[in-house]
């Protein structure tokens, strides 16, 4: 039967989004044109910065990121073999920023645009020059998909994440923090699961069964934002799984707005990001509804 949205988000994506939020529309399946394709790999190529990496915030002129780059490595991996000279250099930009403990970092130069963009409260979760666990997951997740053939890097990364859990089942953001972050655990089980740890390994368990208690919490609250994260957990395996697929679904669909988009709490306008992750969401989602 699949997943019925309301309104059209294709189009409000497409014209409002950013490369990354239009290339969330082709990885998930969502028919675009070979022109409308290419086009955009054109765009990328265009703002890619000579370290292969992507500019944060996917704007031109911007240093590179970590983040931007592993989410758009990720979405077009599977193009490796028509776009290899767009791949190769993410590649290189994405393993240059691993550090000795085998997390990623950002480069000091990401320290003022994120403070703009997200203000003092993004030291919390998003420091500069510190390996950060939701940062690893995402960058491993993203050489992963792309068959990066450096075993020894990506153990690292893994082992990163494997031996630096909470107790709670969930990841501080930088190691020393005390504080869990349970937005930074899907992005780490994504990055595990790319690896091959397999569904009976006690982190990944531990680690899916927070994400689940977390869902379920941001669904009762009406936590949109969260629902990015449905996807990471994967197949469910009970009807309380169940339940909270069911309802993080109802939330997506319910909460569209009329052009097609989603807005983020306390807030009446769509935002072009937001839209595109819960569309893929929504989207990858069908096979379990």
């Amino acid at each position: 039967m699949g997943i019925k949205l309301h309104y059209d988000h294709r189009n409000y994506i497409l014209k409002h989004g950013n490369i990354a939020d239009k290339l969330r529309v082709a990885s998930a399946g969502n028919d675009l044109t070979e022109n409308q394709l290419e086009e955009l790999m054109n765009e990328l190529r265009r703002i890619q910065n000579q370290d292969g990496g992507i500019p944060f915030g996917v704007i031109l002129g911007h240093p590179s990121s970590v983040k931007e780059t592993a989410e758009v490595l990720a979405l077009i991996a599977r193009y490796k073999s028509k776009w290899p000279d767009i791949i190769d250099g993410m590649v290189k930009f994405l393993v240059s920023r691993q550090k000795n403990d085998g997390g990623f970092s950002e480069t000091l130069k990401l320290d003022p645009y994120i403070d703009d963009k997200y203000g003092g409260i993004g030291r919390n979760w998003y420091p500069v020059a510190k390996s950060i666990t939701w940062l690893t997951g995402k960058a491993l997740e993203a050489l992963c998909l792309v068959n990066y053939d450096d075993e020894e890097r990506l153990r690292r990364a893994r082992d990163f994440l494997l031996y630096n859990q909470h107790e709670d089942g969930h990841w501080p953001d930088y190691i020393g923090h005390k504080e869990s972050d349970p937005l930074a655990t899907g992005n780490i089980l994504q990055g595990l699961e790319a690896i091959g740890i397999k569904p009976d390994n006690k982190v990944y368990q531990d680690g899916r069964a927070a994400l689940l208690q977390h869902l379920k919490e941001s669904v009762e609250n009406q936590s949109t934002f969260d629902m990015a994260d449905l996807t990471a957990v994967g197949k469910p395996n009970s009807d309380p799984e169940k339940e909270v697929l069911r309802g993080g679904i109802e939330l997506i669909v319910q909460s569209q707005n009329e052009d097609g988009g989603w807005a983020p709490i306390g807030s009446k306008k769509s935002d072009p990001e937001l839209s595109s992750i819960l569309s893929f969401v929504a989207k990858k989602l069908n096979k379990y509804a």
